[in-house]
């Protein structure tokens, strides 16, 4: 796992300042502490830090080049096909001077050009500079499990795998898209293609940006089917996907150094670490947590799926510092992100750290196989759906006599709603009604006409005309909630211990077969996930797959406590969190009055609010600093240390 960065003077004729990308690459050293490598001339640079995990010599130093010289690369992430490949472009006459995947992209490039993305197997995002062309290459991996930023002002190019890299460039504005903030407390993280910064842009998952004299150009190579296929039969479905998951999990175990697994005990991550232990013939290192509040904590599950496998494992009680621990998280995060579970995350990467660099989860089977609670919740409220729009939505006129947060007021205001809007509605953390509140007054009517459903809508409205309204909800959230949630705070966690993770439940492989399973399939009665649960059924113990969704969550307000509140007042009451106009200070302090009188129905709100203006205080209040270290905590955390 790596950190690329990298510029391309394409139209105004400069040249590529050597000591800015070797800067850039330096600030995300975290992401790969073994090597580094810089490439400059004329108009290009390219700058690199490598985390060794497949070919540890030299000669997997980058940027990479070809025999010739013609071609330059930086590379971040696995390529798990790539031994196959070698064979393939071997035979072609293609010369391998390592064992690295990143010379097969290289030979693939000159064999296939652009359409050399489609025979990678793996996670990646990469710059790839082609001087007989004179152009610049970005790709990133098809569900977005490598992170790539990037920003483009009409003469020159610069890209990087981390926002904080990007801006230490001077060149990049630092003017915060305010569509972005009203994002951010709708979704509790900052939606792709957009970032927090005007003109800095994400590079989707699944997309190819080529750049030359003309310009920039985006495009999209791959996106997940949405067509199932005749249904086929249970014993089809399941015998197909233990092939692939089976596969999907032995490639995944390519490694030059210690390989473990992330276990919590639940369905995703019990299956991998079962297909794990029948590929390796050593017990596999199993990593967990748990808290002290035992509603909380998974680790009996996990030590009993431990103990069945035979695995070599490990555990922690987390006794947390999240308060000491949270200036770290928001430098690394570089935008605004309040998806509280990256605070275990984080201490599970930790841990695993110690004892492997490369860890396998169970991430993806939660959208993948309909295993959030969300779902069953979505069926039961679209039966609704076939009373006349016009007396559901008369249904709903007496909520807004009501106060939103009012039980029946609620059911009512979401039995006008449609399928999709109740979904997102239920995931938002500031819903539209508290959203317009919440906005300082000047920035409300800036957004008048912006609706942070939008672009979701669209999406679940192309789904649903194929899939059917509530099964296009797990198309929706796989596309939205797992890429921009989900996988930032697997990446992001990981990479601050220098921990590669690998997920097999999403090789697009396996996604591809998946998303053609009729849905009755995955949620069957009340059973989510069903056919994974059939898929695994003769390798785990039958009380882990009679388990409900449980959630690697965490006890934010008991966590937090005193502190918490303390915090939340200090910042969020402070004259430069009013000062800025994003928030209206009346009603900030009605949410913060609201969470002392129900802490466990307000405290998410109170954090997004909190964790949105740490990044200020980090990102915009420091940017002339260069953001070069997290931020020093000015509150002292009474919190007890971890264990």
């Amino acid at each position: 796992m790596c950190g690329i960065n990298g510029v391309f003077h394409y139209r105004d004729g400069g040249l590529a300042d050597p000591a800015l990308v070797e800067r850039q690459a330096l600030i995300q050293r975290h992401r790969g502490p073994d090597d580094s490598g810089l490439w400059c001339e004329g108009p290009v640079g390219l700058g690199h830090r490598r985390l060794s995990i497949v070919d540890l010599s030299p000669g997997g130093h980058q940027p990479m080049a070809n025999e010739d010289g013609s071609l330059r690369v930086v590379f971040n992430g696995e390529l798990y096909n790539w031994p196959e490949m070698k064979g393939t472009l071997a035979a072609r006459g293609h010369r391998f001077r390592g064992s690295s995947d990143t010379e097969a992209l290289l030979h693939l490039y000159e064999e296939h050009g652009d359409d050399f993305v489609r025979h990678l197997r793996g996670m990646f995002a990469f710059g790839l500079w082609d001087g007989a062309r004179r152009r610049l290459v970005l790709g990133r991996d098809r569900v977005g499990k490598k992170p790539l930023y990037w920003h483009d002002d009409g003469r020159r190019i610069v890209f990087a795998s981390e926002l904080k890299a990007l801006l230490l460039d001077p060149s990049v504005p630092r003017e915060v898209d305010e569509r972005a903030i009203a994002d951010f407390l709708t979704f509790q993280y900052v939606p792709a293609p957009g970032t927090i910064w005007k003109g800095v842009h994400k590079l989707p998952a699944g997309h190819l940006l080529t750049c030359d004299a003309r310009g920039v150009e985006v495009r999209r190579y791959w996106s997940l089917p949405v067509v199932p296929e005749e249904d086929r039969g249970a014993d089809h479905y399941r015998e197909r996907l233990r092939a692939l998951l089976t596969d999907a999990v032995r490639i995944r175990l390519m490694s030059d150094v210690p390989l473990g697994a992330f276990l919590s005990g639940g369905v995703d991550s019990s299956a991998v670490v079962a297909l794990m232990s029948r590929i390796v013939r050593e017990p596999v290192k199993t990593f967990s947590i748990g808290f002290e509040e035992e509603e909380w904590s998974e680790l009996d599950h996990a030590r009993a799926v431990a103990q069945h496998l035979g695995t070599d494992h490990h555990e922690l009680i987390v006794r947390p510092r999240a308060l000491d621990l949270l200036p770290r998280l928001v430098w690394h995060l570089d935008e605004p992100f309040a998806d509280a579970s990256m605070i275990p995350t984080s201490y599970v990467a930790e841990m695993a750290r110690r004892n492997v660099t490369v860890a396998l989860s169970g991430d993806g089977g939660d959208e993948a196989f309909a295993g959030y609670t969300t779902y069953p919740w979505a069926r039961e409220y679209a039966r609704l759906d076939r009373l006349p729009r016009a007396l559901r939505r008369a249904a709903g006129w007496p909520a807004r006599l009501m106060h939103p947060e009012h039980p029946l007021g609620r059911r009512l205001r979401r039995t006008s709603l449609d399928v999709v809007d109740r979904h997102l509605e239920v995931m938002a953390h500031f819903p539209p009604w508290d959203l317009r509140r919440v906005l300082g007054p000047d920035l409300a009517r800036r957004l008048r006409g912006h609706d942070p459903f939008a672009a979701a809508r669209d999406r679940h409205a192309h789904d649903a005309a194929t899939l059917g309204a509530v099964p296009a909800l797990l198309a929706l959230d796989t596309a939205t909630y797992m890429i921009d949630d989900v996988l930032v705070k697997v990446d992001r966690t990981s990479m601050m211990h220098s921990l590669e993770v690998r997920c097999p439940l999403l090789d697009h492989e396996v996604l591809e077969l998946v998303a053609t399973i009729p849905f009755h399939y995955k949620l069957r009665g009340d059973v989510s996930k069903w056919i994974l649960r059939e898929c695994v059924r003769d390798l785990l113990p039958p009380a882990i797959l009679a388990r409900g969704k449980q959630g690697f969550g965490m006890p934010l307000e008991r966590w937090l406590g005193d502190d918490f509140g303390r915090l939340a007042r200090e910042v969020l009451l402070d004259p430069r969190c009013a000062g800025r106009g994003w928030l209206d200070a009346r009603e900030v302090g009605r949410v913060l009055e609201s969470r002392e009188r129900r802490p466990d129905a307000h405290a998410r709100q109170v954090w997004t609010l909190l964790c949105l203006e740490l990044w200020a205080q980090t990102y915009v209040d420091r940017a002339g600093d260069g953001v070069a270290a997290p931020l020093e905590p000015a509150w002292t955390s009474r919190s007890t240390a971890a264990a």
